[in-house]
């Protein structure tokens, strides 16, 4: 995605990656908003960037924030109204794909996320998840520093159960569960970011 400060530009920070899809979803449903970058910053650090006009980037960010908020834990957000071209290279660097990601215009199914720490616990989530429900693994993330996450899709009910699986899991093995979260109707462009997580792109 080729940004250049021309829009407003809005971010949300999350320390992971559920948090951050969270938010994402969030913003991208609240208002007239494009998904323009987002990044593995390192250290646990994850960031969704969005651009649109400023009244529209400010109800985007807020909802992000928010949502981000009850899953995780939100580190920064900021809306720049008039970035300059410098700020939107830098943006570029991290831009995702451009154009509708759903290109098939089917509806997406309903996504399961689990974040823990270390592969230990979430190969014990992700077995307990797919044993539990129909669901299908379709991403797998080492966010940085132990923070590893897992995804699934199915339908809502597939996903609740296998979620609640999961954490039931990595929690019996007296491990902390970091997030967790079943996204009902995942907003399209979500995918501009989990095919990023696709188990076909990370095998060797």
């Amino acid at each position: 995605m080729r940004y250049q400060g021309e829009e407003a530009l809005g971010l949300i920070e999350t320390l992971g990656m559920v948090p951050a899809i969270g938010g994402a979803d969030a913003m991208l449903k609240t208002a007239d908003v494009e998904l323009v970058s987002y990044e593995n910053v390192g250290s646990t650090l994850v960031c969704v960037m969005v651009k649109g006009d400023v009244a529209a980037v400010e109800a985007s960010v807020s909802a992000g924030a928010s949502a981000a908020s009850e899953v995780g834990k939100l580190t920064a957000k900021n809306v720049m109204p008039r970035p300059i071209r410098g700020v939107g290279d830098i943006v570029c660097v991290h831009g995702v794909e451009e154009g509708p990601a759903n290109e098939s215009g089917q509806r997406p199914r309903a996504m399961g996320l689990i974040e823990t720490f270390g592969i230990v616990f979430v190969l014990e989530a992700a077995d307990a998840m797919m044993k539990t429900a129909d669901v299908e693994l379709i991403g797998y993330e080492n966010v940085a520093s132990g923070y590893i996450s897992v995804l699934v899709q199915g339908d809502v009910a597939a996903c609740k159960a296998a979620v609640e699986a999961g954490v039931k899991a990595v929690e019996a093995m007296h491990a902390e569960v970091y997030s967790s979260l079943v996204i009902p109707t995942p907003h399209p462009d979500l995918e501009k970011i989990t095919k990023i997580y696709a188990i076909e792109n990370l095998l060797p």
